[in-house]
């Protein structure tokens, strides 16, 4: 029997969630602000402001306020949303008839977007891209797609537990490595031989130190790359993306997306993320989330502050991170969702179902615009390290309205953004009609 082409056809604008589109726009932009002091500074600094960015007046305050409100919050939303686009295309072909087509074009968008999450990793130079991990979740999370919401919630939470017995472990082990570097340090000092136990403590937490606070020569390099050629900054910053992205992978995979992607699957067959539960509902999410969230993020972000930003306080610190980042997501959702059902401020909604709707786009325009700002070569500004950390979100401000403005332009004309129109011609094997 032929296949009906109307069954595996690109979603059409009438046919998408409006709900799923604005917390995409808003997830997009919030995950600017979390890479921002990323593209703008040595990447130390992300979790330590002490490296570089200022760490007093306003640029503590907005260390903080991204520590507690957003930190790990929009990837997980973004994760959630994952997830449930999982859900809605399959299911989609699926009633439509598209029968085994409907895994065909899954897998497909999946191992174009990994080819995209490479280039963007290789040669648009950003070292913390999520698109290669994201297509490798959606790989394997196709077959957890029927389960029942029930079943869903279940092994999401498992691994969110189990990645925090790891962090659990993970800072224990971290503590006693320095515990054995110090007391190496000190044995070295009075003129003993070091045992082979204690020549690797030192080596191991000379590399996990290097994590949180730069050597001078990882500080030189950095800035190197970032003043030099193109190619210079490709070759400079590739290990570094590499060992992100492959030696960082698992943990990332089993215990930081896919939960968070099936837990998305679960809320959305639960009417959750579709707008389809009451007001009131919401703010309940919301009230419960920040009720759990907001007292942990602040616990946590005093372990780390009061500690002088301590690299053994910050891992004591993360034992209790995905239990805070959990209930900030669902405190957001709330808040979010229950903005969206009331119509409250319904044109800025739709601003943001544009970006949403384009999200591919803007994610990939932050990067262009990001490399144009911090790297010299070309037309490049090289701002790198010359902005403080409280001004690079004047950055992130100025892209989001010019993001804002050009998705609302845009798709009052086309009906995809460039990089979208370009995935789905891929994944169909056909150039879609651009124009509206």
């Amino acid at each position: 029997m032929a296949q009906d082409q109307s069954a595996v056809a690109p979603v059409t604008k009438v046919a998408r969630v409006e709900s799923l589109d604005i917390l995409r726009g808003i997830a997009v932009f919030g995950i600017l602000a979390m890479n921002i002091t990323a593209f703008g500074l040595l990447f130390q600094a992300y979790n330590n402001p002490t490296v570089a960015g200022g760490v007093e007046g306003p640029n503590l305050l907005a260390y903080k306020i991204i520590n507690v409100g957003f930190e790990g919050t929009m990837r997980g939303i973004f994760s959630l949303l994952f997830g449930a686009g999982i859900v809605l295309l399959t299911e989609r072909m699926e009633q439509a008839g598209a029968g085994i087509m409907a895994a065909e074009i899954h897998f497909r968008r999946m191992l174009w977007m990994m080819l995209f999450g490479v280039i963007h990793w290789t040669l648009l130079l950003w070292t913390g891209e999520i698109l290669f991990a994201y297509s490798l979740c959606g790989l394997v999370l196709f077959s957890f797609r029927k389960l029942a919401p029930r079943r869903l919630l279940i092994i999401g939470a498992a691994l969110l537990l189990a990645a925090t017995a790891m962090s659990f472990a993970g800072a224990k082990s971290i503590a006693e490595t320095r515990d054995k570097a110090v007391a190496a340090q000190t044995a070295l000092a009075a003129g003993k031989t070091l045992t082979a136990d204690q020549t690797k403590a030192a080596e191991e937490w000379k590399k996990v130190e290097g994590h949180w606070r730069p050597t001078r020569e990882s500080a030189t390099a950095q800035q190197a790359w970032h003043s030099g050629s193109y190619l210079d900054a490709v070759g400079g910053q590739l290990p570094g993306s590499f060992e992100f992205q492959w030696v960082g992978l698992p943990f990332f995979f089993f215990f930081d997306m896919v939960p968070f992607m099936l837990i998305g699957m679960a809320l959305l067959k639960l009417g959750v993320l579709g707008a389809q539960r009451s007001v009131g509902f919401y703010l309940g999410m919301m009230a419960g989330g920040y009720a759990i969230g907001i007292p942990l993020g602040f616990y946590e972000m005093n372990q780390i502050v009061g500690s002088g930003f301590d690299l053994v306080a910050a891992k004591r610190a993360d034992t209790t991170y995905e239990l805070s980042r959990l209930a900030m997501v669902i405190g957001h959702l709330g808040l979010l969702l229950a903005f969206i059902k009331a119509g409250l401020f319904k044109a800025f909604q739709r601003g943001m179902a544009a970006v949403g709707t384009m999200a591919l786009s803007n994610y990939l325009m932050q990067t262009i615009i990001c490399t144009w700002l911090f790297y010299s070569f070309g037309p490049g500004l090289g701002l790198f390290g010359q902005l403080e950390r409280h001004q690079l979100y004047y950055v992130v401000a100025a892209i989001w309205v010019a993001e804002f403005i050009w998705s609302v332009i845009w798709l009052k004309y086309f009906r995809f953004g460039p990089f979208e129109w370009l995935w789905r011609s891929l994944t169909y094997w056909e150039r879609q009609p651009m124009k509206l």
